[in-house]
């Protein structure tokens, strides 16, 4: 043990700082909503692209309330790669450095976990508060900006799936209609049907991808001080406990896991979708107990409280 790891063990340190509001732990719950209305609104712009293609390919109606569509291998191919350019244009705007996704929503969560994480150890350790001076120095710092950028990587791989995913079912739905005949008012309401599939999709994507940056960058942080100044910390796992929370997740509530447990378990049975669970860092001994057990405590009586509200997950 290093002198400094023996100053740590002598002082009585603070506790953890829970989150404010038990229901939204991650505290990003506005950011999520905020990139759900954006995704509406850029879905929104894509069903009118197509339904403007619709409208570029000449019909009459003819037998049994059927329609013909004019057009030929070579208009058909031109107007569906209009469709995937225009997908790609909105959906990827701003490419794989300055997506915009990541840069309103992704970057702002992760930096915010940072800061979260920050504060979290400064008050329990007085190396690490004293290693580290302020949020802005981590920000700029080179390893902040290699996480982040593994974080940006990820980010436009999971945008450019989301665009090939409407692109195949926006082409679908127009090239269906055409075939079959259908009404170009059908096809238009068919396309509009699927906007909302796209966009329920697209949700899915900021529910999750959101909260795992905010999540990521405590951990990543934790991390860092542990190989940095030689902290010994745990997560400790905070439900949102709400009536949506999936029971294996309660469960899990004002338990402590080591870093290799928690990021195996978000990898396994789609722990990540949709999760508004967080962890927070707790320094613990050298056999892996709590310094400060009052904030279990606290976490349990938590949720023996909400427990009584009767909620579905508390049924188990």
């Amino acid at each position: 043990m290093t002198r400094l790891e023996k100053q740590e063990m002598k002082k009585k340190p603070k506790p953890p700082i829970l989150p404010s509001n038990i229901k939204d732990p991650t505290g990003v719950d506005k950011l999520e909503r905020g990139a759900m209305r954006e995704f509406a609104k850029r879905m929104k712009q894509i069903t009118k692209g197509y339904i403007g293609i619709l409208n570029r390919i000449p019909s009459e109606p003819v037998v049994n309330e059927r329609y013909t569509f004019r057009l030929d291998q070579g208009l058909l191919s031109m107007l569906l790669q209009n469709g995937e350019a225009l997908v790609d244009e909105i959906l990827l705007e701003g490419g794989e450095f300055n997506l915009w996704f990541f840069g309103r929503y992704v970057s702002v969560a992760y930096q915010r976990g940072t800061a979260q994480e920050y504060y979290n150890l400064s008050q329990q350790s007085s190396a690490y508060a004293a290693g580290q001076q302020d949020v802005p120095s981590i920000l700029l710092s080179e390893p902040y900006q290699l996480r982040l950028m593994l974080v940006r990587a990820r980010e436009f791989e999971e945008m450019k799936g989301l665009s090939a995913q409407v692109k195949s079912d926006m082409a679908r739905i127009l090239t269906d209609g055409i075939a079959r005949g259908l009404n170009p008012r059908d096809v238009a309401k068919n396309l509009n049907e699927q906007t909302g599939i796209e966009t329920r999709r697209a949700n899915r994507i900021a529910r999750t991808e959101i909260t795992t940056a905010l999540r990521r960058a405590r951990w990543d942080e934790a991390q860092d001080a542990q190989d940095r100044y030689g902290i010994k910390t745990k997560l400790l796992h905070i439900s949102a406990l709400s009536p949506t929370t999936r029971t294996t997740h309660a469960a899990r509530h004002a338990h402590l896991y080591t870093q290799d447990e928690v990021r195996e378990w978000y990898t396994k049975n789609g722990n990540a979708i949709n999760c508004k669970c967080s962890q927070l860092s707790v320094l613990v001994d050298e056999k892996g107990n709590p310094l400060t057990p009052s904030v279990i405590d606290k976490a349990k009586q938590t949720f023996s409280d909400m427990k009584e509200r009767g909620y579905k997950w508390a049924e188990g």
